[in-house]
């Protein structure tokens, strides 16, 4: 369990995480050293993966500790996959419709059994709807995939695409529509309910299913 963290059930309550814009040296520093520490053992770490000028860089802290690092860039080249592969990403005429892109999603490993991927992709759509932006998009693995879809982005179906040229990476779009009524009234809805019931889940868990299960295995037969 992480430092700061009196309660495994911290884990899960949104009021103890914080985000915040990173802007100052420091605190890009620490940005620019974490997404080293993570993607460069994975080979990940290159200039591809690196903010841009146009990019929006945040963390993610709880109880004081840096739980995560994202950030979120305009897409502004015209040949971009996302183009031909979420739908409705052109206009009827072929204009293109304003996308922002969620990139550097890194977890560190005690916050991955957390909330904070929700939190990450709650506010990115926030920030896209806030911005005018009408999609939200982002490229995972398949091995990730679900962990987004769970909370309520969309899949595109398409081939898989190569992370970086690496061929043994399945690499799919997802996307969330950001302009619509509908959508956004959904996005609160889900965001509210999926953090209530990933806390009371894990309550469930801790309280009584994993008490239980430690009671039958120390049980004589």
């Amino acid at each position: 369990m992480p430092e700061g963290a009196a309660d495994p059930l911290d884990l899960y309550r949104s009021e103890l995480f914080n985000l915040c814009h990173v802007g100052a040296d420091a605190e890009f520093s620490e940005y620019h050293a974490f997404l080293q520490a993570h993607y460069e053992p994975l080979g990940f770490f290159c200039g591809e993966v690196l903010p841009s000028a146009q990019s929006m860089m945040f963390a993610i802290r709880h109880c004081g500790a840096l739980a995560a690092i994202f950030r979120l860039t305009p897409v502004s080249d015209p040949r971009s996959d996302y183009f031909d592969l979420v739908p409705g990403a052109r206009d009827d005429d072929g204009a293109h419709r304003r996308l922002l892109e969620v990139n550097n999603v890194v977890i560190a490993r005690e916050f991955r059994a957390s909330i904070a991927l929700g939190l990450i992709l709650y506010h990115s759509a926030c920030q896209a709807h806030a911005s005018g932006y009408h999609y939200v998009v982002g490229i995972n693995r398949f091995e990730v995939l679900r962990f987004f879809v769970d909370f309520g982005v969309i899949p595109a179906e398409h081939p898989p695409l190569s992370l970086l040229g690496k061929e043994h990476l399945q690499d799919f779009v997802n996307y969330y529509d950001t302009a619509d009524a509908g959508s956004i009234a959904y996005m609160h809805e889900r965001a509210k309910r999926y953090f209530h019931q990933e806390l009371v889940m894990r309550s469930i868990r801790d309280k009584y299913v994993r008490p239980r299960a430690a009671r039958v295995q120390h049980t004589p037969h």
